[in-house]
């Protein structure tokens, strides 16, 4: 175990570390949390909806849902050049590569004409059209970045500063759209099929059982070495959030939904946040070190909002004790997760209920539109959880308790040769 942690610290973190200080990572990453607030605003209709069943005569505030986390994908069109001009120290080009992330999305969605109008499906604009929104604000963002220090004018020019920053937007605009109509409109290429298409072994595996295990062993094990789970939210975000809008589409059209990595389903797997930490903080509180007292005293409310931070890196990051429950955690709840909802066992998660600092069990009956199943798996699965964390945890107590009277009694002998 100890040359495994030692090859992970070697090879592994450094290659993680150099990819969240990547320049574009941290442009998609920053675009997917900008979106949560409307994420989260989406979960009001749909506790709506779940009192509407019991309260028919109550108004649909649907609507509320679809101009909010119905149109996630456009926000992200707009924020990813936006971010990246303003990183550049490029603010006065920033909002309108903004403006041109959303003019060619839209181009790209190929819209078709009607007698009526011109007519496109509204899921594009959502987390449907989320991997393709991120694909073509990398390429405006990509095209502005190359075209950052291009201006007609020289610096001593006598033209007002908005007026140079009309003119010298108009090659970046013009290329970014062509790019557009080149696709869509010479190649007669549908950019979202075909993003769809590059992005299938991905999202293929991840609804996988053993894609599941893979990702959340990823973010566990990346975790106790400090990095953070929140660095793969780019990739799990909109595979989830993709995930969970066709999983309402599909109840909405009288199907069952498939999609069982849908968002959500973490509430299944990181119960106190993640690597399912809970049982750890209510063991703490009867710990025989100060240590683990004190640290279970300040984190069991948290963790009851899956907010455990403190706890991670308090006592298990880096601790050699907590590796292997991590691991163990990392691969037995999701894998037992995953098999509940193909068994058929619970309802898959459909409801866009995005609050990840609800109590799990509380997310997991809203997030299936009221099935206690799934607050039952809540529920074993931190049972299980505490039956992996309770020896590992005696272990590390009883070793620093060990320190602390080693500590003790170092302090004592100082004081004592002191006052000698």
């Amino acid at each position: 175990m100890k040359k495994i942690q030692e090859w992970i610290e070697k090879y592994l973190v450094p290659v993680m570390n150099r990819i969240t200080q990547n320049f574009w990572f941290g442009i998609v990453a920053d675009a997917i949390l900008y979106i949560v607030p409307f994420s989260m605003v989406s979960a009001i209709p749909s506790l709506w909806s779940i009192l509407r069943r019991f309260v028919p005569v109550l108004p649909d505030i649907s609507p509320l849902s679809t101009f909010s986390f119905g149109l996630i994908g456009l926000f992200v069109s707009f924020v990813i050049p936006y971010n990246c001009l303003n990183k550049i120290g490029k603010k006065d080009r920033s909002m309108i590569a903004g403006f041109t992330g959303i003019g060619t999305f839209m181009m790209c969605m190929n819209f078709v004409t009607t007698d009526e109008g011109s007519l496109v499906a509204m899921s594009k604009f959502g987390a449907g059209g989320m991997f393709t929104a991120m694909f073509v604000g990398l390429l405006v963002a990509v095209v502005y970045k190359a075209m950052f220090k291009f201006s007609f004018f020289g610096e001593d020019s006598v033209i007002p500063d908005f007026v140079k920053n009309w003119f010298d937007n108009i090659i970046a605009i013009l290329i970014s759209l062509t790019a557009g109509y080149l696709l869509t409109y010479v190649m007669k290429i549908d950019v979202f099929t075909m993003v769809q298409l590059i992005m299938k072994p991905i999202t293929s595996f991840a609804q996988s059982g053993p894609g599941v295990v893979l990702i959340v062993l990823l973010q566990n094990v990346f975790y106790f070495f400090g990095i953070s789970g929140w660095v793969f939210t780019p990739v799990t975000r909109s595979i989830t959030q993709a995930a969970i809008a066709e999983n309402a589409a599909m109840m909405a059209a009288g199907m069952a939904p498939k999609n069982i990595y849908a968002y959500g389903f973490s509430r299944y797997h990181h119960i106190g946040g993640q690597g399912a930490t809970m049982p750890l903080a209510l063991f703490m509180l009867r710990a025989k070190s100060k240590k683990y007292r004190v640290l279970g005293k300040a984190t069991l409310v948290p963790s009851i909002f899956n907010i455990n931070e403190p706890l991670q890196y308090g006592a298990v990051v880096g601790n050699p004790f907590m590796l292997i429950p991590t691991v163990m955690i990392a691969i037995i709840l999701p894998a037992f997760s995953y098999l509940w909802f193909f068994m058929g066992w619970g309802t898959i998660n459909y409801v866009n209920f995005d609050m990840n600092f609800a109590p799990n069990a509380v997310s997991a009956f809203f997030m299936s539109g009221g099935d206690f199943r799934n607050v039952i798996l809540v529920c074993i699965n931190f049972v299980i959880a505490a039956l992996i964390w309770y020896p590992f945890f005696k272990a590390a107590d009883k070793a620093e308790v060990r320190k602390e009277q080693e500590r003790a009694a170092a302090k004592a002998a100082k004081l004592a040769a002191a006052q000698a």
